[in-house]
């Protein structure tokens, strides 16, 4: 396919990764396999605590399946005692599931100055680096800065801003095709405490217009992908079958398919029940051992947040 822009020019905000908090990595692990998925090597997260300072264990690992458009993240905890770890572990214990939802903007330490001036207290930048293997051998640093608030200003999830550094190591080619024919992340469906409140939290978070979609429902949309805003009965509604998560958190999301047909065969091949909930869009929910659930289209006008907004 058509290689495809994965870092937002200057003035836009792209939707990056969404990020999967599981208990049992290898649990997830061969989920993601049965469901057709190429997968990172397992790599523990590394923190730089500032300019020349060696990296030291983040308390958390990971595995990622990265696509033609932003990558979905599978995370576990690897050590309680540090302090992400430890705010990990608590997350995990509400839900498994979606947690991290990453926003990238080209410059995070300018966009941290916005969101203070937009009246969000702001944690000290932090310098992620995880070690990537190399196509032709070794190895080399993949590195992030991330812009956090505390955890009670962004109550549905670890909401974050962050630069990616080393594009080149993260979307290798080796690792963005797969047989189910998924090739984008887009939107992400959240579930605030107060819909209105939250709409105006996200308007400043992500610089981005609010659009009522339908009573229970509004959008932000981004430079590429959006969020959607919405109550347990729209998310019900959106994810038939699916497990709606407590209040506040995220529910699932959704992705683009080479071929929707191609990529529902290969699902129900694999065993996995999927619903038609619209035309041209199907919705999956995910094996236990990942959480949340998935709208999957081959046209970005069949999500029904767009079907809604050109309605």
């Amino acid at each position: 396919m058509a290689t495809r822009r994965q870092l937002p020019g200057s003035g836009e905000t792209f939707l990056d990764h969404l990020g999967h908090f599981v208990p049992d990595m290898e649990a997830a692990h061969r989920a993601l396999a049965r469901l057709g998925f190429v997968q990172t090597p397992y790599t523990v997260h590394q923190t730089t605590p500032g300019p020349g300072a060696a990296s030291v264990p983040g308390g958390t690992a990971n595995r990622c399946v990265m696509l033609h458009e932003g990558y979905i993240e599978v995370l576990c905890v690897v050590d309680r005692d540090h302090p992400t770890g430890a705010r990990t572990q608590r997350q995990l214990e509400r839900y498994t599931g979606v947690h991290i939802v990453a926003m990238t903007d080209p410059d995070a330490l300018a966009r941290r100055d916005r969101l203070e001036a937009a009246g969000f207290e702001t944690q000290d930048p932090v310098n992620l680096r995880r070690a990537v293997p190399l196509a032709n051998g070794g190895e080399g640093m993949a590195a992030f800065t991330v812009c956090r608030t505390p955890a009670d200003a962004m109550a549905e999830g670890r909401v974050q801003v962050l630069t990616q550094l080393t594009e080149e190591l993260v979307w290798q080619p080796r690792w963005m095709n797969h047989e189910n024919g998924i090739v984008a992340l887009r939107d992400v469906v959240i579930l605030p405490e107060d819909l209105d409140e939250a709409a105006d939290r996200y308007a400043r978070f992500t610089e981005a217009s609010p659009k009522r979609i339908a009573e229970d429902m509004i959008r932000l949309e981004l430079a590429r992908g959006g969020v959607v805003l919405t109550t347990p009965a729209g998310a019900a509604r959106l994810f038939p079958g699916a497990t709606v998560p407590p209040v506040p958190g995220v529910v699932g999301y959704g992705l683009l398919s080479d071929t929707l047909s191609a990529t529902r065969a290969f699902f129900e091949g694999r065993g996995f029940p999927v619903r038609d909930t619209g035309p041209g869009l199907a919705c999956l929910t995910l094996p236990a051992s990942l959480g949340g659930a998935w709208l999957i289209a081959d046209d970005e006008q069949a999500f029904p947040w767009n079907r809604r907004a050109a309605g």
